[in-house]
């Protein structure tokens, strides 16, 4: 029977400990024991992006792909892939036991709470912290300001517990515990290097690595350039190889994981094309997202004062104020990112050491190594801007390694304390542990602003606690409810259609003109979360068939042909937000919807978020007669197998919805994919134009799939630039059913130098298809 006063029982009281306590300070400061777990603690913003996740996750057992959006063929993700399987697997297993995917969304983010205190714990004490600042290290890292700020709108980012797992297997790396490799000792002290698969801590490395490639794609990403510098500081200090050998492998498992975690994707745009439209990125967006050293020491916003009675002496927050405001005003992302007081004055330390003569030793000496590294890589001009420039500008948001700095910051706190109570001996043993609950307590008030501990707190205007956000939450999810409940009773199933249309994802919050609201990117997912049976058009795939079909209908076809053909292919319903549209044109957008679907059409009305909901059932039953119903379903299929270009890989169009073939921007390479939805071949021919950006002269390479009526596949070389008036080039092209590739190259005759991350080189004009 295990004893609570042995070492193994110690341990599973510490732990214990930690989580009872982070539950404790989870409970008083967000009142978790008011909480309506049936409705969502954060309602807008991104947190409408992953619901759908965890909904489908729920409820279909995976988040590929959605039927009930992006209709009417369904949500497919594979152009966006989210890879945060080891967060949906945990989602997935809590859905056994939770039908709700509200309540699976509210309790996972809670989850993570403690189980970042539990990791943190672990890491803490395997690194030889006492079982007193390992608690310390891991209550304040599970409660660090970049948890909360985040939240649910950065749910998959909130959960960030496998990094201190990850930190562990890089200090001990950076101590010279190998993977892959077993050390034995000389007789002159001089340690030499085995290789060997079969040992323990080669085992829990692996396994750390594939967690951590599981959990989130830039805490993989910066986890394998951690490993790169803990390989380098550990040759440096065991003068052997086999240390960067033993983090480049490690690299090589989360890379390969992570290659695994996209093969769907890969595997789906081979067969259906290269889509980089959904996740462009531009290399100065690491400077846009960088860290900044400033904002990561600075209070965090909304700092609880410092004061006696109703006097305050001393308001942190007014720090931060006075750096952000006015020019300042958008500092994105590193705005959530401080660490608080004291894991600040743990990472200044670690800097310190990096520059002055002093001893640094097997523990210490990794610390201030890697929180170096960390600035140097994600702070704004640092190592992660030339990493985008020189290798790739997926990874934009350098600020997020603040994460991994705050732990760093926390164990050195924790081993510094260590160190000095060791070195006072019994004359502070006393003082230890009041010592340890003052620097806790303190350190939650620090890291927790004004939003936290609602029955304690002072109210502050500008600022509602997490309670009342909460709350305002509920109110809003209960109100859409009951609302989307009505439209589905109206509507027990079919589709609808989503009008403004915002394309998905990471659109810009819609607002016309003279709008007097806007609609935020995802709150377009509203309907398919509140019904069970309707299919909703919001959602199709960037660059995909149905989002292009979706441009054009919208930004150019008057009301009664969008009318029309959106019967046609098989919507039932329409659903119009009206608050990012200019009220003139909603006005006159209104009458004409009464003129042609007819004043009853009009059946629900959302007066808060200002929705409306019209029933197309009589219209389309007019279209039939109209038609006769052979007519009505010949235009269906024709609807449905009509013919279209998608510009996927390389091209990009900043026209109007509808008018984007005006011009399609292009750098060296680009893909465009003709698909043909029909059954039969068809004739088309392409009409376009094309210049060079630049002045200078160029040559375009042209190689399709497809042939001419001969039998000639259509490859050609044009000599373009971008002075003269461009000829107009056709081509007639025989387009058998399926999807057919064209490429376009671009090579300038002379040096150009880009005017900005783009790189584009040339154009497509006035692009027509008859």
């Amino acid at each position: 029977m295990l004893r609570l006063a042995s070492p193994a029982g110690k341990e599973i009281l510490l732990y214990a400990l930690g989580a009872a306590l982070t539950v404790a300070i989870l409970t008083l400061g967000m009142r978790l024991d008011r909480a309506d777990f049936q409705a969502p603690f954060s309602y807008d913003f991104d947190a409408l992006l992953i619901l759908p996740f965890v909904k489908e996750t729920v409820e279909g057992g995976h988040h590929w792909h959605t039927p009930r959006l992006g209709a009417p063929a369904g949500q497919d993700l594979h152009d966006f892939p989210v890879i945060d399987h080891l967060h949906l697997l945990v989602i997935r297993l809590l859905g056994w036991f939770w039908s709700s995917p509200e309540a699976v969304f509210n309790l996972y983010y809670v989850l993570t709470y403690p189980l970042t205190t539990l990791g943190s714990i672990l890491a803490a004490r395997r690194l030889g912290l006492s079982r007193a600042s390992a608690l310390l290290v891991g209550l304040l890292y599970a409660f660090q300001p970049y948890h909360y700020l985040r939240g649910q709108t950065h749910y998959f980012l909130s959960a960030y517990y496998v990094v201190p797992l990850t930190v562990l297997s890089l200090v001990e790396i950076a101590r010279g515990k190998l993977p892959f490799f077993v050390a034995t000792s000389a007789a002159d002290g001089v340690k030499s290097f085995h290789r060997s698969w079969r040992n323990a801590h080669t085992f829990w490395a692996i396994a750390i690595a594939v967690l951590t490639s599981a959990a989130g794609a830039y805490y993989a990403f910066f986890a394998c350039a951690f490993y790169v510098a803990a390989g380098l500081y550990a040759w440096m200090a065991t003068r052997t190889v086999r240390a960067p050998l033993s983090a480049a492998a490690i690299v090589a498992i989360v890379s390969g994981c992570g290659l695994l975690h996209h093969l769907p994707t890969i595997v789906y745009q081979a067969e259906n094309g290269r889509n980089n439209r959904p996740h462009v990125r531009l290399a100065e967006e690491a400077e846009i997202y960088g860290m900044k050293v400033a904002q990561l020491v600075l209070p965090v916003p909304g700092h609880n004062p410092v004061g006696l009675g109703d006097t305050v002496v001393f308001d942190p927050a007014a720090m931060r104020s006075a750096y952000q405001a006015p020019v300042l005003k958008e500092l994105n992302e590193s705005d959530w990112d401080p660490i608080g007081l004291i894991a600040s004055i743990g990472y200044l330390s670690l800097l310190a050491l990096c520059v002055l003569p002093a001893r640094r030793g097997e523990t210490t000496g990794p610390f201030a190594a890697f929180a170096l590294y960390g600035t140097f890589l994600g702070t704004v001009g640092g190592l992660g801007a030339l990493f985008n420039v020189l290798v790739s500008p997926q990874v934009r948001c350098y600020n997020r390694v603040s994460i991994y700095l705050a732990f760093f910051a926390l164990l050195f706190v924790g081993r510094s304390l260590d160190l000095l109570f060791a070195r006072c001996g019994t004359r502070a043993a006393a003082l230890r542990s009041p010592i340890f609950v003052f620097l806790l307590a303190f350190g939650i008030w620090d890291q927790t602003n004004d939003q936290w501990f609602p029955d304690f707190r002072s109210p502050k205007p500008g600022y509602t606690s997490l309670v009342d956000q909460r709350n305002q939450a509920a109110d809003r999810y209960y109100a859409d409810r009951e609302f989307f409940g009505r439209v589905e009773t109206l509507l027990p199933e079919g589709m609808v259609f989503n009008f403004p249309f915002i394309e998905y994802p990471e659109a810009r919050t819609y607002a016309e003109a003279g709008a007097s609201g806007s609609v935020q990117s995802y709150e377009s997912t509203l309907g398919y979360l509140h019904t069970r049976s309707l299919r909703w058009s919001f959602g199709s795939m960037k660059g995909r068939e149905w989002d292009t079909w979706m441009r054009r209908l919208t930004g150019k076809e008057p009301p009664p042909q969008f009318l029309e053909r959106i019967a046609l292919v098989g919507f039932e319903g329409l659903l119009v937000d009206a608050r990012g549209l200019n009220p003139r044109r909603w006005n006159n957008l209104k009458l004409e919807l009464d003129q042609y679907l007819g004043p009853g059409a009009l059946r629900e009305v959302h007066p808060a978020r200002r929705l409306y909901f019209f029933d197309l059932r009589n219209f389309r039953d007019t279209l039939i007669r109209s038609y006769g119903a052979a007519g009505f379903e010949a235009r269906r299929t024709q609807e449905l197998e009509s013919l279209m270009v998608l510009w996927l890989k390389g091209f990009a169009s900043y026209e109007p919805n509808g008018y984007e073939d005006r011009s399609r921007w292009c750098g060296e390479t680009g893909q465009a994919v003709v698909v043909n939805r029909s059954q039969t071949t068809k004739a088309v021919t392409f009409s376009m134009k094309f210049r060079t950006i630049f002045k200078d002269r160029g040559a375009l390479t042209i190689d399709a799939d497809l042939a001419d009526e001969q039998g000639n596949r259509w490859a050609e070389t044009l000599e373009i630039n971008g002075v003269e008036k461009p000829p107009e080039i056709e081509r007639t092209l025989i387009v058998p059913p399926g999807r057919w590739t064209i490429r376009f190259r671009c090579r300038p005759y002379s040096q150009v130098l880009p005017a900005d991350s783009r790189r584009e080189l040339f154009t497509v004009l006035d692009f027509k298809m008859k």
